[in-house]
This record gives structure tokens, sequence and C-alpha cells, in this order.
């Protein structure tokens, strides 16, 4: 096996340990009442980008055919915290977004930007951090919405995977149900860096819907639609089409585990960006 192919091998290893755990659930005739609207409860909180919570989120793409055909991969490490102030009137929700890159030569990566990284070899590294801020008024019925500042920090271990680096710009969260069980959720952002030349925006939909007899298990779209500005018009879009199935698990003592995995397909790409790509998620959901 040479090194391009052991690369292969050890990106799709995350995604078959996800995969195995996505098959391997409790059996219903063991799971208690509780139990199970448990599952349930914790899944729609996860679905709500507004919803007071604390967990740690992954959410994860493995890119087919970047650069010159070969793999690439960005690993999200998304920390989020909600601060409730009801005498106030709103909740306060911090997240931070913490991308380890594995770019292949020539791949044109939304988390990146321009200049595309030269070598023949793939890069890995930290990209630069993002932290994004929520003010989210209480409001009574079916949807709501946040809003707030997205800052950027030039945390990068590579030049070839930088992104913004010190940059901001605003972020806009849209919450809402149609009916017990389909959740909605739109997340947009703007991000102008300080220095350099970078103006990208992202646009995350997502679209659950939830299985009542069997709790816990989801399926839909969820996934990132970005456009670089400074970008050629032929090479700005980045818009993915495809489908995810996840479960949420109740582990006891008000801890929560989802995991899900998607295939996804590039309908439009700039060049260099990825034909295909697998995505998979694990979320630890604290008390």
């Amino acid at each position: 096996m040479n090194g391009r192919q052991r690369t292969r091998a050890t990106l799709f290893l995350p995604g078959l340990f996800c995969a195995v755990a996505l098959l391997i659930s409790p059996a219903e005739a063991q799971e208690t009442q509780s139990t199970t609207d448990a599952a349930a409860e914790m899944a729609r909180k996860l679905q709500d980008p507004l919803a007071s919570m604390s967990a740690v989120m992954t959410d994860n793409d493995i890119l087919f055919k970047t650069g010159d055909g070969d793999v690439s991969s960005v690993f999200r490490l998304q920390p989020v915290h909600a601060f409730d102030f009801p005498d106030a009137g709103f909740s306060f929700i911090a997240r931070g977004v913490v991308p380890i890159i594995g770019a292949a030569p020539l791949a044109d990566l939304p988390p990146i930007g321009e200049p595309l990284p030269p070598g023949d070899s793939t890069t890995w590294g930290l990209g630069d951090i993002a932290t994004q801020f929520f003010f989210a008024p209480k409001i009574a019925g079916t949807w709501k919405f946040g809003f707030g500042p997205q800052l950027t920090w030039k945390s990068r271990t590579d030049a070839n995977i930088g992104g913004p680096g010190w940059g901001a710009g605003p972020v806009g969260i849209l919450v809402g149900a149609l009916g017990d069980d389909v959740s909605l959720s739109v997340i947009a952002a703007n991000t102008w860096a300080y220095e350099g030349d970078f103006n990208s925006f992202f646009i995350q939909p997502s679209v659950f819907y939830n299985f009542k007899s069997i709790p816990g298990l989801v399926i839909g779209y969820n996934a990132g639609i970005s456009a670089d500005w400074k970008a050629s018009p032929e090479n700005r879009w980045t818009v993915p089409l495809g489908l995810v199935v996840g479960k949420t698990f109740d582990v006891g003592g008000g801890y929560g585990l989802d995991v899900s995995i998607g295939p996804y397909w590039n309908v439009v790409r700039p060049e260099g960006g990825a034909d295909a790509f697998l995505k998979f998620g694990v979320t630890l959901l604290l008390p």
C-alpha cells in the first residue's frame, strides 16, 4: 500500500466508525419509555442551534476528487454553551468552530479560499478558528431567531490551510418547525478579513424529519453552502445536495450521544472543489 492509499484508508476509518455506531442501537424491547422519550427530546434539542444546552459537537467532511483528484478532509470541533437570562428576556449562545484541515494540492475548500494550497502532498494542520455569539430574544411561538458577531482568529499552523485570519462579520440564525416531526434551522454568516483579501459567505440550512416509531432517529439535510466573493463568478459557489441519517441515544445522567452519517454531491463547485463528500458527526450532549 503506497502513501496515498494509506492516507485514504486512514481518512475512511472515522466514517466507518460512525456507520458502525449508527447501526448498533439498543434493542427497543430493552429501552424504557422514559429513555426513548429522553432520546427524542435530546434529538430535537440538538436540531435547535438556539436551544438551552451545552454540547461538544463534531462536523466532519471527507472530500473526494479535490485539487488534482485527491482526497481532502475538514474536521470541525464545535463546543457550544447557552446562557439563559429569563429576567432580561433573552438567551446568549457561544459557539466555537475549530477546524482540522487536510488539504490536497490545489484543493479549493470553503474554509481556506484562495490561493489554493500548492505542493505535491496533503497539508495537515489547524485552520483559522471561528467564534460565534448569538443573542436570542425569548419569543412565544414556533419560530425564533438569534443574531450577533462572528470573529475569526489567525490560528493556522500552515499558510496553505489559512482562511480569513483576523476577521469578523455578522451571523444570524432562524429556527422553526413544521408540525411535530419536522424541524428547520438556517445559520448564515459573512466574514471579512482585517488583513489580506478574504470575503466569504456561508449559509447552512438544516431540515430534519424525526421518526416517532424510533425515538431519536432522524433523516434530513444538513450541509453548508458557501460563496467566495473574491473568486471569479464560475468559481464562486459551492452547493451540496444529499442526505444524512442520525440517531441520538440517552446514555444516562443527563448525557446524550448523537451520531450521524450521509453522502453529499456538490452540484455547483469551483475548480479544485470536491465532486462529493461523506459527512459524519459525533456529538456529546452535556447535562
